[in-house]
């Protein structure tokens, strides 16, 4: 599966992110431990020089992309005697200098319960950041001298409000667009997604309400009234989410910080409508993952499906972005027997193979997700990740009799620059096993639920019939 994390993001604010406190900001980052430094860097060592250029129309490099952005300091909200304010990052509240020197009780409410999240005195020149970055629908009360001063009800109708989705895998960007534009939908707001510049060129145009601005830009978050974060956060971050994303999985869990209903799938809009590129049936897949993880491990796995494909009349073609992978000093490679189509080629082309297979086998991982986006039938090879994690789909494959679900368990959180992600059993014997006790026998046998495939067989087998009836004629 995608997954993103903000190990990468540095934030340029102008306040402290603190809830009680007041005065310059500091700039929230994530700090990796030393074992995983020292693991990052064996795997960098051993991975083998990239072939090729990853531009703005292949697709995102997860290995190496980072999210920076800054916000204005000056807030775009004007309240009473000066004193500004936005959501920017979580509330902020600014009291400006002032030569006589003057008192506010400021109080924040939540209005959806009512109840009050803080109050405190503040006086000229102080400054307050609210810990949670979280859609939360505030009320704001300004206060001096036992009078209300200033009210304001959080509301996003009409308002300048920023979505950033860092540039991360390829399934993050494809689960969470959607959600971005039922945001916008939702809240009527004036929506600006900070996002990858392969997605802008993917499929802006077919998000017409929404603006989109390139993550690389590292763009300044101008007269923002609020912004929000789409991602998976570490125990760093967990107050920029309400949920923990472990239960959610990957759409529900930005659902949850953008204020949406969870549990809705949503599907990323594609261009769809080429031509078919071949007339024989075939079959896409995807056999390489980001990590170790996420591949199917059973030797020879891939090789004995692909034989039952063919045996079955169709073509099967790998279209990973890269044919070969090392994770600590191991080689990942495509399986043999299956036609190679990888490359690192726009993601539109391989869009245009997938809308014409009969159905797509992979990983928790973004070609997955493409293949869910332009409605095949798709099958997951599943061990570290849990049903719901991912789309919904009934050709999800997991062996329960193995050791499962790691990055559905809190206690972890999912780190792709680990050489081999397995947070129970790493070193051992039972390393990666979820996905080593998926047979090949599993697969077929959930291949051959798909109706696509019981018309492909159906076929063949009368086309033989009439082929065996002309011979004997």
């Amino acid at each position: 599966m995608a997954s993103t994390n903000y190990s990468d993001l540095a934030l340029s604010v102008s306040a402290l992110d603190n809830l009680s406190a007041f005065g310059r900001a500091s700039q929230p980052s994530l700090a990796v431990s030393h074992n995983q430094q020292e693991a990052v860097q064996q795997n960098n060592a051993s991975m083998p020089r990239p072939v090729g250029h990853i531009t703005s129309d292949i697709g995102p490099d997860p290995g190496c992309s980072q999210t920076q952005i800054k916000f204005d300091d000056l807030m775009s909200q004007e309240a009473v005697e000066g004193i500004r304010f936005d959501f920017a990052f979580g509330y902020r509240v600014s009291i400006p200098p002032a030569p006589q020197p003057r008192t506010y009780l400021v109080k924040i409410f939540d209005m959806t319960s009512g109840l009050l999240l803080w109050q405190a005195e503040m006086q000229s020149g102080q400054t307050v950041i609210g810990q949670k970055k979280f859609l939360i629908r505030y009320r704001l009360e300004i206060h001096r001298d036992g009078k209300l001063l200033f009210g304001h009800d959080f509301d996003l109708k009409g308002r300048k409000v920023y979505a950033v989705i860092p540039d991360g895998g390829l399934g993050d960007n494809l689960a969470w667009l959607p959600i971005v534009e039922e945001f916008r939908r939702t809240t009527e707001a004036n929506v600006t997604c900070v996002i990858g510049e392969w997605i802008i060129k993917l499929c802006a145009d077919l998000y017409p309400g929404l603006t989109f601005v390139p993550v690389d830009e590292k763009p300044l978050l101008h007269q923002a009234y609020a912004c929000y974060f789409c991602g998976i956060f570490d125990a760093e971050h967990l107050d920029w989410r309400p949920i923990e994303h472990q239960q959610l999985g990957m759409q529900g869990s930005v659902e949850s910080i953008l204020g949406l209903p969870t549990a809705v799938a949503h599907k990323c809009r594609l261009h769809t409508g080429s031509a078919r590129p071949f007339p024989e049936p075939y079959v896409c897949i995807s056999s390489m993952g980001t990590n170790p993880c996420k591949c199917w491990n059973y030797e020879e796995g891939w090789n004995q499906v692909i034989r039952f494909l063919k045996a079955c009349g169709y073509r099967v073609l790998d279209i990973d972005r890269d044919s070969e992978l090392f994770f600590a000093g191991k080689r990942y490679a495509i399986p043999t027997e299956a036609e190679n189509f990888t490359g690192r080629f726009p993601i539109q082309e391989r869009i245009d193979l997938l809308e014409h297979a009969d159905f797509f086998i992979g990983l928790p991982s973004g070609l997955s997700w493409l293949a869910w986006e332009v409605d095949l039938p798709v099958v997951i090879i599943a061990g570290f990740t849990l049903d719901g994690s991912e789309f919904p789909t009934p050709y999800r494959i997991t062996n329960f009799l193995a050791c499962h679900g790691c990055w559905n368990d809190s206690r972890n959180f999912f780190d792709q620059k680990v050489p081999v992600w397995c947070p129970r059993h790493a070193g051992t014997p039972r390393e990666i096993e979820c996905t080593r006790a998926v047979t090949p026998k599993m697969v077929m046998d959930t291949i051959m639920k798909i109706p696509q495939f019981r018309q492909q067989t159906a076929h063949m087998i009368l086309k033989q019939a009439q082929e065996a009836s002309n011979g004997q004629a």
